[in-house]
């Protein structure tokens, strides 16, 4: 039995439409699983819980027939049998998270390890290679247990930012759901948008490689390279991959150098653009040449990088618009 056939049994089973012989089938195929770590309750707390179930079981049953006839003889069998495949799915599927810590762990021979944030805040975890990760509240990644010797790769349910560890020799991979995010070392956040069935890729710094696997052809996958103030937008219904800028392109880290002054006096719209090229990371193109050469005066300092652009299209009747992660500027020219 696949595990996609179990989970459509199971679901059958829970609503009550299963024959005796699949009930059988789902048994035997739990006694034929090994390698599971089982989390065990205590006594009292699974005394307390069976109490709870056949409490509930009881409530079920018309006052009038609670003595032992044909049909309580078989709701109770049937019950019995609830109970136990109750306990199955509860040791074998419920997410164990531990009560002391808000980021919970847990190892299994098959999967690895699980790391799990139960808060309603954002928390901090530092993998083995020194990579940080913030997950997001209700979030969890998954990871192989010799993670960090051969490969980086880790499986995000949720929400996260992570600041990787720079390693050329083992790129750093993530993925969600059917989208795959790879990089050597750099900083990105991951979020699902529930409500356009899409996945959002927003890079910080560095590049990033974003794409989707393509199971039939090993050396073709559809996919695009980020930088910072890039973003893409993965359907996951179409699997269509839509790269963009950022809502508010912020000024890009700056180790060596200062960042760049914005006043301007008298100069070229080339100039310029090439001067807010450097400080986001975002390539700008002036359709007519004719427009290159327009004058422009202006502070442009301590102002968001659309307000900016506002207000040089402005100073020279011109206008802008996004194309994918390029900025386009049309006018007639001065």
């Amino acid at each position: 039995m696949t595990q996609q056939e179990f989970n459509n049994l199971s679901k059958r089973y829970l609503e009550g439409k299963t024959t005796a012989e699949e009930n059988q089938n789902l048994l035997e195929w739990h006694k034929n699983q090994a390698g599971y770590e089982i989390k065990k309750l205590d006594e009292p707390q699974k005394k307390k819980l069976e109490k709870d179930i056949w409490r509930g079981i009881q409530q079920q049953l018309p006052t009038r027939t609670r003595k032992l006839t044909p049909w309580v003889i078989w709701l109770s069998a049937a019950a019995a049998t609830f109970l136990g495949l109750y306990w199955f799915f509860f040791f074998f599927f419920t997410p164990f998270h531990a009560t002391q810590a808000p980021i919970t762990a847990q190892q299994t021979e098959q999967v690895g390890i699980e790391l799990s944030n139960t808060t309603s805040a954002e928390q901090k975890v530092t993998l083995e290679d020194g990579t940080t990760v913030l997950l997001k509240q209700h979030s969890r990644i998954l990871y192989d247990k010799n993670f960090n010797k051969t490969r980086r790769e880790v499986y995000l349910t949720g929400e996260a930012f992570f600041e990787v560890k720079r390693d050329e020799n083992k790129p750093f991979i993530v993925h969600a759901g059917a989208l795959v995010t790879e990089v050597l070392g750099t900083s990105f956040r991951i979020k699902p948008i529930p409500q356009s069935n899409a996945i959002e890729v927003v890079v910080k710094t560095g590049k990033v490689s974003v794409y989707t696997e393509n199971p039939n052809r090993n050396n073709d996958h559809n996919g695009v390279i980020l930088t910072p103030n890039q973003r893409v937008l993965f359907n996951e219904s179409s699997q269509n991959i839509i790269p963009s800028i950022v809502e508010n392109p912020v000024p890009l880290d700056r180790l060596e150098t200062a960042m760049p002054q914005l006043i301007f006096e008298s100069t070229p719209l080339q100039t310029v653009l090439n001067r807010l090229s450097s400080v986001y990371g975002i390539e700008f193109v002036i359709t007519n040449p004719k427009t290159s050469e327009c004058q422009i005066t202006a502070d442009l300092n301590g102002l968001s990088m659309f307000t900016q652009l506002e207000l040089i299209c402005k100073s020279i009747d011109a206008t802008y618009e996004k194309r994918g992660t390029v900025v386009f500027i049309n006018g007639d020219g001065c």
